[in-house]
């Protein structure tokens, strides 16, 4: 039965008495040491089967750095008799290139010694792939993170995966504000589709794909990229790697190039507008000034030779921009006397322009509606953009006190998933009536903003889920909610400020909105702290339906007057 049980649990078990004679000893002994077979049996005394282990070429239990060295026969039998009159002696050794296995030894208190070994060696072999693998890991994340182009992964769901140092300081965040999110938390919704298309296809076919893309970063500055998209992956585990090799300074013409490198550079349509972080006055100002143009103009400017006419820097770079993305050949005078000269030296030069937008506030703009050349004209009237855009704008609607908004700062950052807009004056209007949602939900958890978002919409209660403190307070100052759950522990800023800031902006306008906190753990500090920022109640993750209805019924339906009669 002690054989069966041995072969059972793959592990050979040797058992000397307090004399250091062998008493019993599986057949699984042998599959660990080459010995004869008779050195096993009953009576044998430790010293002789040390011996046969020994001359058998076997070595264990010395250190590496000592293998190398001639090891004294007698000397190696010391030392393991040693170990085995140990109270408990475990150790893994290394019996050949593949091979280890774990000593485990006891010795009983009435002097029996039981010793076990069991192969291990398939284990050590993962631990040392997983080391590896780790290695190889830390490896190519260091890589990532020092190469001077942007380099991002994203998932089968197109969810990005990794970033590296350079694509994340195109936003200004790190890595954490953008893993786990879409192209469409980060682009505006034409720029997100026609990136998603690619990335789709990609995938799909596995056909790598190019484009040059012109980038605004986060600080307003300009990016030109060459950006390629390859699919990697076993399939059924694909992944998408986007990397964006930086060209501004062969843009810029700040370094020089010859004609093979200056031919990627003369791309039909040039750069087209990419993952930009999302300006709302820059897409207010270009979706005025192409709302003055018809569809169909817009569409029918592939291939055409078009002259803009503007003193306007803004106005040029817009334009220009745009007529090239649809692919015209465009360029800008400032002046009807650089208009006059282009055209000139245009018919000299035998090109024939296809039309001339004029800015109807270019001094003299008449002089050159009828150019006499046969050529289109077309005249806008882009009052107001350029520098002093967003104050005419905010001047027009103005909506404001003399010294202060009720709100605090009304021309509030928007989050990249909102529309832009421009907010109205609430003091005007009653408590109960502002609000356009029931609920606004502060997570930063994914996980947790599904479950919130199962739970709301199962009761019928319009909600909006904001991602970090920061945007909890632009979501409030928009919607003004019956009731706002904020999670205390958010990126960018926390559930704690994020409440005193909508405190102290309520403070002007005499309302009130109930504030809920929602904590992983009840700590009385962590609750004293959420009542001192001016919070109503708290609650406990997980939560779940009833706990989101009790909150609910309880702060946000109006309670009926009670009258005493």
């Amino acid at each position: 039965m002690f054989e069966a049980a041995c072969d059972i649990l793959a592990a050979a078990v040797i058992v000397y008495d307090k004399n250091d004679c062998l008493v019993f000893a599986s057949r699984q002994v042998l599959r660990y040491f080459p010995i004869p077979a008779d050195t096993l049996k009953a009576g044998t005394r430790l010293r002789d089967v040390l011996g046969a282990i020994f001359d058998s070429g076997v070595r264990y239990g010395i250190p590496p750095e000592q293998r190398h060295k001639a090891v004294n026969r007698e000397e190696w039998i010391s030392n393991r008799i040693s170990a085995h009159w140990r109270e408990q002696y475990d150790a893994v050794e290394r019996l050949g290139r593949d091979r280890w296995i774990h000593f485990r030894k006891r010795r009983l208190p009435n002097g029996y010694n039981v010793t076990t070994l069991v192969d291990v060696s398939e284990q050590k072999k993962q631990e040392e792939q997983w080391r590896s693998d780790l290695e190889r890991i830390a490896l190519t994340e260091e890589i990532l993170e020092t190469l001077p182009s942007p380099v991002i992964i994203k998932d089968r769901s197109l969810a990005y995966i990794a970033a590296n140092r350079a694509f994340c300081a195109i936003y200004d965040v790190n890595a954490d504000g953008v893993l786990g999110r879409t192209v469409w938390d980060l682009a505006d919704a034409e720029n997100a589709e026609r990136i998603e298309r690619s990335d789709r296809a990609v995938l799909e076919t596995g056909e790598p794909f190019s484009v040059p893309e012109h980038v605004i970063r986060a600080d307003g500055s300009d990016l030109y990229v060459l950006t390629r998209k390859y699919r990697i992956g076993a399939p059924g585990h694909h992944a998408l790697v986007t990397v964006m090799e930086d060209v501004s300074a062969l843009v810029a013409g700040d370094k020089a190039v010859s004609d093979d490198e200056d031919a990627f550079l003369r791309v039909p349509g040039g750069f087209v507008e990419a993952q930009n972080c999302f300006d709302p006055v820059h897409d207010a100002e270009r979706r005025l000034l192409l709302d003055q143009m018809n569809p169909e103009e817009l569409r029918a400017l592939s291939g055409k030779r078009v002259l803009i006419a503007t003193p306007n820097p803004r106005i040029e770079e817009i334009l220009v921009g745009e007529f090239k993305a649809r692919g015209a050949d465009c360029c800008a005078v400032r002046s009807v006397g650089e208009h006059d000269a282009f055209l000139a030296l245009a018919a000299r030069q035998g090109l024939a322009l296809d039309a001339v937008v004029i800015d109807a506030n270019m001094p003299d703009h008449e002089a050159i509606i009828d150019n006499g050349r046969g050529i289109a004209t077309r005249v806008i009237a882009p009052d107001g953009i350029g520098p002093d855009f967003m104050r005419g704008l905010v001047e027009q609607h103005e909506l404001l006190s003399e010294n202060q908004s009720p709100l605090g700062d009304i021309v509030t950052p928007v989050s990249l998933t909102d529309d832009w807009y421009i907010a109205t004056d609430i003091s005007t209007m009653l408590p109960g009536a502002v609000g356009d949602i029931e609920v606004l939900v502060a997570e930063d958890n994914q996980i947790n903003q599904f479950v919130f978002s199962q739970i709301l919409e199962g009761m019928g209660i319009s909600h909006r889920i904001a991602e970090n403190g920061e945007e909890a307070v632009m979501l409030w100052r928009k919607h003004q909610p019956r009731l706002v759950l904020m999670d205390i522990s958010m990126p960018v800023m926390n559930g704690i400020d994020a409440a005193m800031e909508i405190r102290a902006a309520e403070k002007l306008t005499g309302t009130h909105t109930p504030i809920v906190a929602v904590t992983a753990q009840a700590l009385n500090v962590d609750m004293q702290n959420c009542m001192d920022a001016g919070m109503d109640d708290y609650i406990t993750k997980p939560v779940s339906p009833d706990m989101i209805e009790a909150i609910y019924r309880r702060y946000a339906i109006p309670q009926p007057e009670k009258s005493v009669a």
